[in-house]
């Protein structure tokens, strides 16, 4: 079990590259928590709780992501924030691997109601750091106003590992998700880079930038969104 402190606010979207427990196999749970509080002119309380499950054979890896969060101003709800994802690969004999996944979110800081995706594809070992992924996906979006699109797409994804030293990684990640109907202007487009920390064998420190935009926000949205976070991670197994 690993039990470990971020920011949700910081991360414009949820990068499921570095969530992966590839080729590790077991059962696994992660539990990860985070609140912040301020006191003064203004009460402000924010809070996330995240509860993971792996299941990974030599054949097979699956995970299920819950997440759940809330922000309150003066002891008055503000927003609430749902996450949910869920991803089933099948582990190939050569360099490509297969997967299906779905993905339901209720996120107001985003400027949307809700979101669901449901999709599926190839991904590809580049190299024993690289992975490259292709396939489709359905996505339906209704936002604030209650407004719903439907949108089929293409969706790529480049991930790689870096080693900079014994104990330091760097790990970009672009996704790609052009509309398949109108393919240049309407996309979803991000790029992330993490810098990882390990200090022993248990702790690791990472330092997130993403940047992500979207051509055809929700009402009311900014077309890109930026964050930088800070995670610190400690595994209790």
């Amino acid at each position: 079990m690993c039990l470990s402190s971020f920011n949700l606010m910081s991360q414009a979207i949820v990068n499921i590259e570095d969530l992966r427990r590839e080729g590790e196999v077991g059962f696994f749970t992660n539990i990860s928590a985070n609140l912040n509080a301020s006191r003064g002119n203004r009460d402000r309380d924010f809070y996330s709780v995240q509860l993971r499950f792996d299941n990974n054979s030599k054949d097979t890896e699956s995970f299920l992501i819950l997440q759940q969060s809330e922000r309150k101003s003066n002891d008055k709800l503000m927003d609430e924030a749902t996450f949910m994802h869920g991803r089933y690969i099948l582990v190939g004999e050569d360099a490509v691997n297969w997967e299906v996944f779905i993905q339901y979110s209720e996120n107001p800081f985003r400027n949307y109601k809700k979101r669901s995706v449901i999709g599926g594809g190839l991904r590809y070992e580049l190299s024993d750091s690289a992975r490259f992924g292709a396939g489709l996906l359905n996505e339906d979006e209704t936002d604030l106003s209650g407004q719903s699109k439907t949108t089929e797409r293409f969706g790529f994804y480049l991930h790689n590992s870096l080693e900079l030293a014994e104990n330091i990684a760097l790990k970009p990640t672009i996704y790609f998700q052009p509309s398949i109907d109108d393919f240049e202007n309407d996309y979803k487009a991000s790029i992330i880079l993490a810098l990882d920390f390990k200090v022993n064998e248990n702790f690791k420190i990472t330092m997130q930038y993403s940047s992500f935009h979207d051509s055809d926000p929700p009402m009311l949205a900014e077309k890109t969104d930026e964050s930088i976070s800070t995670m610190f991670s400690y595994n209790l197994n």
